[in-house]
């Protein structure tokens, strides 16, 4: 009877799938060139579509190469060439949404949305913290560091000071000396900055986001910041 039981419970173990599944927070879509992820528990697994990420991975992302992670909150991360970014913490369910990440150095861009009104969402980037109470924005990270506001609202902080980025092509500069004050963008030098750092303005912005400018229909007002 023992062995019968035995044999029951292995083959259900085997029958289920022993993947990361559980812990999972987020996938990869997209990898071109060199991607790796180092686990928290210091392994290395090459960063290619469908591989899982999980709390703790850090991410390593190559020169001449790009990734793109869907998070299990429907937002995502572009990852440019010569980055590496730690996922720090996750949680998304009926109550809370919450996001902690860290920035080493290089490039990104984050498109998501506020589904929660228990919604916290930071990176950390060499002292300084990113606020995110919108949804699309790029930066570059380094010594001296800049984002650029697509839609919705980032919070900079840091050094002490603190500046919010609120409008479309809002833009600001963070290094040692502080936080810039914020500046807008015009939208060709927008998507140069896109090009120069390896990532799609067309990817984040969708394809009606110029028309929408025009149109007022890219701006952030009120709770709108918060879309």
């Amino acid at each position: 009877m023992f062995y019968k039981l035995s044999l029951i419970v292995f083959l259900a173990l085997m029958l289920t799938p022993q993947s990361f599944a559980s812990d999972s927070i987020g996938e990869f879509i997209e990898a071109k060139g060199k991607v790796q992820i180092k686990t928290i528990k210091a392994e290395r697994v090459d960063g290619v579509s469908g591989v899982g990420i999980s709390i703790g991975d850090l991410v390593k992302v190559r020169k001449k190469s790009f990734a793109v992670i869907s998070m299990n909150d429907g937002s995502r991360f572009q990852i440019g060439p010569k980055t590496t970014v730690v996922f720090d913490d996750f949680l998304y369910d009926s109550k809370t949404q919450k996001l902690r990440g860290r920035i080493i150095d290089g490039v990104l861009t984050y498109d998501g949305q506020k589904k929660l009104p228990n919604s916290t969402r930071e990176i950390l980037a060499n002292g300084f913290t990113l606020t995110v109470r919108g949804t699309k924005f790029a930066g570059k990270f380094g010594s001296s560091s800049q984002i650029v506001l697509l839609k919705g609202a980032v919070g900079v902080a840091g050094k002490g000071d603190e500046k919010l980025l609120s409008g479309p092509l809002q833009s600001v500069i963070f290094d040692n000396s502080g936080v810039g004050e914020p500046f807008t963008m015009p939208i060709r030098d927008v998507k140069e900055f896109f090009i120069e750092h390896g990532l799609s303005f067309d990817s984040l912005a969708g394809p009606d986001y110029e028309q929408g400018l025009n149109t007022g229909g890219a701006s952030c007002v009120g709770s709108n910041c918060g879309n």
